[in-house]
């Protein structure tokens, strides 16, 4: 009883007031040494089915970070919710499952190991969280969780991610410190790059213990402090580091990680076609399904006429199955035919590459 009536607290604490409906459901604990997965009945098999990979993440999270993590950690599964989170304060983590994949194994098990990821942070920090160092810990999430599961090979994909946010102006410490704004609230490879390709740059000069030090250096301080505290080196200058060696990368042209999800370009609509100048071209882009691990934030398109990048977008239409990317054309564009690359880089760290080609027509008399 006394554990039911905690779970009802932690319950609260994330969802607020609470209806009784909810616990008119059954559910079933799912339990190792240090972790307790609270799952409906019906689905306790996927519980079972991940609950020994979790604890050895546990385990090497310790080793990791140091991060001395609770004895006992509490999961609360949930179908209802679209996004999961870790409470600091009362060890525990709340899974939002309710996401269009085709594999709730796999959900399940990602979902958990970055929210423990989260969690393990958090014990370094003393649960320190403001949007100005959120994406050092989306960045530090995805290192810990690829370099257990030995997919580190993902995390390539990063440095060609932040290459484009370069190039947009969009990376950089004063940049990254208006989360809200930058990654529109999606955690997603394109808002964890940045934080991942700094740490990594940081870590390469300074040590693999050296991010700890930062987190643990939140506690005290802001985050140009805390960097200053962790990498003997004022913030400014770290930022010049990290911005020269995301420019020096050369991107491959392709990188597998998963051939099942590799992302695969199926069709592409030129609207309008040929487009006038003044105006502008969207293209609709349509990729093979790959159970939702491509995201429009992960699709930029180049216009080798201009040499300008853009980022693709989603549709209006929630039914929709294309990708936009627009594509302004000068007023005083000459007709003819140009050419475009697309890129796409998927939640796995896929990455490919396609050229098209768009036509101008001759300028209204």
């Amino acid at each position: 009883m006394r554990k039911l009536n905690f779970l009802l607290i932690i319950l609260s604490t994330f969802l607020g007031p609470i209806c009784p409906e909810i616990f008119s459901q059954q559910y079933k604990d799912v339990t190792s040494e240090h972790l307790l997965i609270r799952i409906p009945k019906e689905r306790d098999s996927l519980g079972r089915r991940v609950i020994t990979d979790l604890e050895r993440f546990y385990r090497f999270l310790n080793g990791a970070i140091n991060a001395e993590l609770p004895e006992k950690i509490i999961f609360l599964v949930d179908w209802d919710l679209q996004e999961s989170r870790a409470n600091y304060q009362e060890s525990s983590i709340v899974v939002g499952m309710n996401q269009p994949v085709s594999n709730p194994s796999s959900l399940l098990l990602n979902e958990t190991k970055r929210e423990m990821a989260r969690l393990g942070l958090f014990q370094l920090s003393r649960g320190a969280s403001r949007p100005d160092y959120e994406f050092m810990y989306e960045g530090m999430i995805e290192i810990l969780v690829h370099e257990f599961d030995h997919t580190s090979r993902s995390l390539e994909s990063a440095w060609a991610v932040s290459q484009f946010l370069d190039e947009m102006g969009l990376l950089g410490l004063e940049s990254q410190r208006t989360w809200s704004d930058f990654s529109r609230d999606r955690r997603c490879m394109r808002s964890a790059a940045p934080g991942i390709t700094f740490l990594m740059t940081l870590r390469d000069l300074e040590g693999r213990q050296s991010p700890a030090k930062f987190f643990e250096a939140l506690r005290r301080a802001n985050l140009s402090r805390s960097l200053k505290d962790a990498f003997k080196e004022p913030a400014p200058e770290l930022e010049k580091i990290w911005i020269n060696k995301v420019r020096e990368y050369r991107a491959p042209e392709e990188i597998t990680i998963s051939e099942e999800e590799t992302p695969e370009l199926m069709e592409t609509i030129s609207v309008p076609d040929p487009v006038k100048p003044g105006d502008t071209l969207v293209l609709n882009l349509r990729f093979k399904d790959n159970d939702n691990v491509l995201f429009p934030d992960g699709v930029f398109i180049r216009d080798d006429r201009t040499g300008k990048l853009f980022q693709a977008q989603a549709d209006t239409d929630p039914a929709s199955e294309f990708i936009l990317c627009k594509i302004p054309v000068a007023a005083d564009c000459a007709p003819g035919e140009y050419d475009y690359q697309i890129t796409a880089i998927d939640e796995s760290g896929n990455l490919r590459r396609w050229s098209g080609v768009y036509k101008v027509a001759s300028s209204p008399e």
